[in-house]
């Protein structure tokens, strides 16, 4: 019998790991990509909880279910039943699906049996310099939520088992009580070196809603008076965070082998809803951008039912692809609404096929500001477009993998010929990107270029 646990945890990025040539690496994540197929180029639809969420439970893009957002002043509406939802194909179908920990989803876990979202459980700090808070205490309460009921477990039906981890978002609010410059000490050894794009120097060449970043941002606002050190020391509280999701993911593996579900078929996955910019052109946490750092997301598919293990497969995908994969896994019947791509058979090492284009779609956070904005990746290009001022992007990523000189400015053949494929990719999936409108108040467009120049709120503070 097949048995799935799937781990997604928040706001890691593909970049972060040594897997993916990172710096930060993980016995965890090592076992599995061993184990296991590390899918090596997948990207959010959207690099931003919510959205992102909701693709991947329905297995539609953001434009199709409508899910632009996280709330507040731009309030979603759930999706109804006429959608697909990974959950309801597998409770219908004779499996047990059960979902721990964050939802996020606006309606999309329908057909899973889903724990308390609500439940904390305080948990002691273990270095004052990297505090816990809420989202470390809802982590805990998931794993001791999710172990209880594995050692409770009396069902014989096949189980499909979600654990929805936060960490590592509570980077989040360690940038908040470091606001202005960092306050905790930590050692020079300690230190994790900044990437090769630290440095933002063609910032003039961006789109506007890259050039202001900061003040749709809160987060970002609060690093205006950083130091190149306090950005340094931000990668190392990412990575304390980091090691506490993976040392949850590892209680829960431990549970699972425990019960008796690592069985001949089984398969273990990990993801994320979407990445960080882990100090990437000096930009924290995410929002708006749609560059490598925000967009790629780990994916490994691992366990007894792998018959590939330690491979490694090429091509782009896109995260909204594991909804036909894992129905596939478990020889579910596909529903006929889908945007993503099956490549199931990888697990057994069979050719497979890849997207010719993948695609991350910007909207709003909370609805504060509102400047549309696509990215496509099409072979070793990247083009990207906001409908505000017409901002357009271009990247060879073959020559320029971190993305420091955009191209866009250059009016070569490769750009006019990549305008062209995103105008007819819009027009082959239905969206409506040309016809959004911006709404961004000129207070948040005012200050000279450049993050470092912010004063004052954010636009969600003001």
């Amino acid at each position: 019998m097949r048995n799935i646990l799937l781990f997604v945890l928040d706001q890691l990025s593909a970049r972060a790991l040594s897997l993916y040539g990172g710096p930060f690496s993980s016995p965890v994540l090592t076992n599995m990509a061993e184990d296991g197929v590390l899918v090596e180029d997948v990207h959010c639809a959207f690099p931003l909880c919510q959205p992102s969420r909701a693709s991947l439970w329905s297995g539609q893009l953001p434009h199709r279910n409508r899910v632009w957002s996280n709330g507040r002043k731009c309030p979603v509406t759930p999706l109804d039943a006429d959608r697909p939802a990974l959950g309801r194909l597998f409770s219908g179908n004779g499996w047990e699906a059960r979902h721990f920990g964050k939802k996020h989803d606006a309606g999309a876990l329908q057909g899973f049996t889903c724990g308390d979202e609500r439940g904390r459980l305080h948990v002691e700090d273990t270095d004052p310099r990297f505090p816990f808070t809420d989202d470390t205490y809802a982590d805990a309460y998931t794993v001791s939520d999710a172990i209880s009921y594995l050692d409770g477990r009396d069902d014989e039906r096949p189980l499909f088992m979600v654990v929805d981890l936060i960490n590592p978002h509570n980077i989040c609010a360690w940038v908040g009580l470091n606001r202005d410059c960092v306050k905790v000490p930590v050692r020079d050894d300690e230190l994790v070196p900044l990437p090769p794009n630290f440095d933002f120097d063609d910032i003039a060449s961006r789109p506007l809603p890259v050039q202001y970043l900061c003040c749709s941002h809160v987060r970002q606002s609060q690093v205006a008076g950083w130091s190149r050190r306090d950005y340094s020391c931000y990668l190392a509280a990412y990575r304390f965070y980091l090691d506490r999701a993976l040392a949850d993911v590892s209680r829960v593996l431990d549970a699972w082998k425990a019960k008796g579900l690592m069985t001949d078929e089984s398969l273990v996955i990990l993801t994320s809803d979407h990445g960080d910019n882990l100090t990437a052109r000096g930009s924290v946490t995410k929002q708006v951008t749609l560059y490598e750092e925000p967009t790629r997301v780990p994916l490994i598919i691992s366990g007894p039912g792998v018959k590939a293990k330690g491979t490694r497969l090429g091509g782009l995908y896109s995260l909204i692809d594991l909804f036909p994969t894992v129905a596939s896994l478990a020889h579910l019947p596909l529903p006929a609404d889908l945007d993503g791509l099956d490549f199931s058979r990888a697990v057994d090492g069979c050719d497979v096929p890849s997207h010719d284009i993948v695609s991350s779609e910007w909207y709003t956070e909370w609805g504060y500001t509102i400047s549309p904005g696509r990215m496509i990746r099409c072979g070793k290009w990247k083009y990207i477009r906001y409908l505000e001022g017409d901002g357009e992007e271009l990247y060879d990523l073959e020559a320029d993998p971190y993305e420091t000189r955009n191209l866009a400015k250059s009016d070569s053949q490769d750009l006019v010929r990549l305008r062209s494929v995103f105008e007819a990719y819009l027009a082959r999936t239905g969206d409506p990107f040309l016809s959004l409108k911006v709404q961004v108040d000129p207070r948040w467009r005012s200050h000279s270029i450049g993050y470092h120049r912010h004063t004052g709120p954010a636009a969600p503070e003001a």
